[in-house]
């Protein structure tokens, strides 16, 4: 039996099964003193082993460390937690451009998404759908140039009707003139309003029931230069 054990065991050798468990759960502070009341009751005639002792020791100075780390890892992971929070508030009020295709409805007025094509598409189909997967309404672009292309839904579905208040989500399907599929990249852009945790991380709400992780974000836009560009 190693001297780690033994010690525990000589400790609640007089107790019930549940004294037993808590001194298995004992900690550094109370291994040293039953180190020493150990080694100041043993046997004259059967010493402990020196190369058992001093592997005990080493073996419980390794417990200790990991200990240590683990707190080091808990400290560390509650710090970043902490800068992220701190890097999201410094988003409120401005302006973003975010990867996604999330539409909010409002009163029959739709926030806009814009998709950016490769190339010159043949065709291109722009779906909207419901948060039950459900495509509701699907707009012909035709032929339409490459870079960005706006998309704005007018809130309706196939046959005319105003759709609920929600979110909604769109999807581009566009063809070349080989009838090649092309993939359209899709953003979305509005003022940070608030933030949400979600599962340890932060989401920027920029409006109308759409979030944002920090790493969706492709452009902070300074609508102050942008307004003064345009006045010049």
């Amino acid at each position: 039996m190693s001297y780690i054990n033994s010690l525990l065991g000589n400790s609640g050798s007089s107790g019930s099964s549940s004294s037993t468990t808590k001194t298995k759960s004992l900690g550094q502070d109370a291994f040293l003193p039953l180190l020493v009341t150990h080694l100041q009751h043993q046997n004259p005639l059967s010493p402990m082993d020196d190369k058992e002792f001093v592997a005990e020791l080493a073996q419980f100075s390794s417990l200790e460390q990991l200990t240590e780390i683990n707190t080091g890892i808990g400290n560390l992971a509650s710090i970043g937690e902490t800068q992220q929070l701190m890097g999201a508030v410094n988003f409120i009020g401005k302006k973003i451009e975010a990867t996604g295709s999330a539409v909010g409805l409002t009163s029959g007025k739709a926030t806009a998404v814009t998709f950016t094509l490769p190339k010159d598409s043949e065709t291109c189909l722009v779906n909207v759908l419901d948060s039950a997967g459900q495509t509701v309404r699907t707009v012909d672009l035709g032929a339409t140039k490459a870079g960005e292309v706006e998309f704005t839904w007018d809130g309706k579905d196939y046959n005319g009707n105003v759709m609920k208040d929600g979110q909604y989500q769109v999807a581009m399907t566009a063809t070349d003139a080989d009838s090649n599929v092309m993939k359209a990249t899709s953003t979305m852009t509005g003022t940070v309003t608030g933030i949400k945790q979600e599962k340890g991380a932060y989401y920027l709400d920029i409006g109308h029931d759409r979030y944002v992780a920090f790493t969706d974000i492709t452009n902070v836009i300074n609508e102050t230069s942008s307004s003064s560009d345009k006045g010049s």
